[in-house]
């Protein structure tokens, strides 16, 4: 924070506010982001070569991740005071998903994003095991206050602490992930974002986020290929899921990439409201991207 360039032109201190937006969240941490700055605007575009066929064939989750870099954008821009406009396509050129728009810095920082924005710079994917310790209630209504703007498209949050709903919903995860490892086309797909603890790769999903020991580390990548180790894989997302005190599942009634990238903003908003008041979020996906599984989703939060 204390580096930006309050005496530079705004194309410095745009490049500066990208620092944040990088940090977001994405599939395989794949990254599938491009920025091209216009002052007064920064274009933001999704980069054809990382779309991933297998795990992302709608490249649904590929618009949350980049929803979720704009939404870290808008957050530094706005403490920073240089935000001024949001919008999304479609653009002529169909790979260009939204648009950032800045104003001139003003020597006045909006102090109450701050909190926010030191924890987009120690937000995690978090594994393993969860305390059961509750949530708050009133963290509860207070995140969903300030998620009440994201709430555009029929988009909708359901909170959820019943057990034995978690539990249902981490059955429905390890199934996901067993049929998504049962395909050969999936663990050559996933493999390759796989990289060993010591890796020098900015992308990918490196040994040591997944916690395992240095040398199973240069192995997994390996045997996720040419082994099916979607059993195992089940059982450790069900433990670390159903060990939760609070699932949130994100629903909308439209289905198209405008929504999915509103959809990224609010997840990040959301886990990064939560973070900032020292609570661990991870993302589980399977239940919703493989298969029909997603109806037993929806009877489940009956929606």
């Amino acid at each position: 924070i204390s580096d930006f360039p309050e005496n530079g032109d705004l194309v410095s201190q745009i490049e500066f506010v990208l620092n944040y937006a990088v940090l977001a969240p994405s599939t395989h941490n794949s990254q599938p982001w491009l920025f091209k700055i216009k002052v007064p605007e920064c274009q933001i575009y999704y980069d054809p070569k990382l779309v991933l066929p297998e795990a992302d064939p709608k490249t649904r989750d590929l618009h949350i991740s980049i929803g979720c870099a704009v939404e870290n954008l808008i957050l530094a821009a706005t403490y920073f005071n240089i935000f001024d406009s949001v919008s999304y396509g479609p653009f002529e050129d169909r790979e260009q998903l939204a648009t950032v728009r800045f104003k001139k810095y003003t020597d006045i920082r909006n102090d109450e994003y701050k909190r926010i924005l030191d924890a987009v710079t120690k937000r995690i994917n978090s594994r393993g095991l969860f305390f059961l310790e509750s949530v708050p209630t009133d963290l509860i209504n207070r995140i969903s206050l300030v998620a009440q703007e994201y709430l555009v498209d029929n988009i909708n949050i359901h909170w959820i602490t019943e057990k034995n709903k978690i539990i249902k919903l981490s059955l429905l995860t390890a199934d996901g992930l067993k049929a998504a490892y049962r395909r050969p086309a999936f663990r050559k797909e996933m493999s390759r974002w796989m990289h060993p603890s010591l890796t020098k790769s900015k992308d990918g999903i490196p040994g040591y986020a997944l916690r395992m020991p240095l040398l199973l580390s240069f192995i997994l990548p390996i045997l996720v290929r040419w082994f099916n180790l979607g059993g195992l894989l089940s059982k450790l997302n069900y433990k670390s899921l159903s060990s939760a005190p609070l699932v949130t599942v994100i629903t909308a009634t439209k289905d198209n990439p405008n929504t999915w990238l509103n959809i990224g903003r609010l997840v990040e908003r959301l886990m990064l409201e939560i973070n900032s008041f020292g609570w661990q979020t991870s993302i589980f996906v399977a239940a919703i991207e493989m298969g029909d599984f997603y109806r037993d989703v929806q009877k489940i939060i009956n929606t």
